[in-house]
């Protein structure tokens, strides 16, 4: 059965979309196993090739970078195969405490993307001050000095601010948030 171009453009544009915003995180992780940046570079291409190919089989709603991070790792595992002699390569008893370690990193990834949804949530307010004080750096007095509070009020209103933060990051992690589509 023919495939419907429109259907074809839409798929396309939407793999584009996930592979370009996900591309450094996949890369990351196959650098982590493999090591020298030339090799790293050859997997992510072959990476990027399976998952265009097999992108039919992704299930909308799952998370793409994870989904290409165990593509990756059948081609860090064929490539270690294939490179059993070179001197950066890891065997697979190595490769597998290094993989546990990198879930650690993906939790990571998971609370960043958990605290940007939370900080969204926050009133303009709020969002306006946590700009001030870690995108601009600007010291507790400054942001008082704007707002027409003392420093201390500023510091409290700021200890709220994260502890509101610390409990919604907190929730949309325990609700088992994902990040995909």
């Amino acid at each position: 059965m023919k495939e419907d171009p429109e259907n074809i453009n839409d798929n396309t544009e939407l793999f584009m979309g996930l592979a370009l915003s996900s591309q450094k995180e996949i890369y990351a992780f196959i650098l982590s196993l493999v090591v020298s940046p030339s090799d790293a570079d050859d997997i992510l291409q072959e990476t990027l090739t399976v998952m265009w190919r097999k992108f039919v089989e992704f299930e909308r709603g799952t998370n793409f970078v994870a989904w290409g991070k165990q593509i990756a790792r059948f081609k860090i595992l064929d490539y270690l195969r294939k490179n059993r002699t070179s001197k950066f390569c890891f065997d697979s008893d190595v490769l597998k405490i290094i993989e546990s370690n990198s879930s650690q990193i993906d939790n990571l990834s998971d609370r960043n993307q958990a605290m940007k949804q939370c900080i969204q949530k926050l009133p303009e307010k709020y969002k306006s001050i946590v700009k001030m004080r870690y995108a601009r750096d600007m010291s507790f007095k400054q942001i008082a000095l704007k707002y027409g509070v003392s420093k201390q009020s500023m510091f409290r209103m700021v200890g709220r601010i994260h502890v509101l933060l610390a409990k919604c990051i907190k929730n949309t992690l325990a609700a088992g948030s994902d990040y995909g589509i």
